[in-house]
């Protein structure tokens, strides 16, 4: 018995499609949002994403918005923005710059458990002094790569250490019992 399937239907989301830079034209909107023209058609409230956010801040971006059904829909990615005419280059990345905001933590004070699942960790940062609360620190206070550190707070917000061996001593001995 074969069942016939009706593609127009299917949304492929195996299928990587790379933009043509050249043809990208991006503009912001007094909302905020980004409006992109591309292949004779305009999206609306295009929300790029870094597709590797950790180790690549200009390559493979991801340019995609929701559709009158609220479903996701990807117009396609930009392998490198460095391909990007430079206004369109520095509009996307001041974008990209505030979508991701990560304070890079600079220097390690301590770090408190409360013994109910969260643990406070006082640092420096490119923003200034910072107590960091942390819930659930096994999956929120990640070393990955065995150097670069991620640290996600209660609120939501993002710290990264993009080298704790680059630290100083007495911050090392801090993070030993929770790296």
């Amino acid at each position: 018995m074969s069942e016939e399937i009706n593609t127009a239907e299917v949304y492929e989301v195996d299928k990587l499609t790379l933009l043509n830079c050249a043809e990208i034209h991006l503009k912001k909107e007094p909302s905020g949002y980004l409006t992109l023209e591309y292949g004779g058609k305009t999206y609306r409230k295009i929300d790029p994403t870094r597709l590797i956010p950790f180790y690549s801040k200009t390559q493979y971006i991801s340019l995609h918005y929701e559709n009158e059904e609220r479903e996701f829909r990807e117009v396609g990615v930009i392998k490198d923005m460095a391909e990007l005419p430079p206004e369109q280059f520095e509009l996307l990345n001041g974008y990209l710059e505030y979508k991701y905001f990560m304070p890079e933590i600079t220097r390690v004070y301590s770090i408190r458990d409360n013994m109910r699942g969260a643990i406070f960790v006082k640092t420096d940062t490119t923003a200034g002094e910072k107590t960091i609360c942390v819930r659930d620190w096994y999956q929120n206070f990640r070393l990955l790569n065995g150097s670069y550190l991620y640290v996600n707070d209660a609120d939501g917000n993002k710290y990264f250490c993009p080298d704790i061996s680059k630290l100083d001593k007495k911050s090392l001995q801090v993070l030993e019992m929770f790296t």
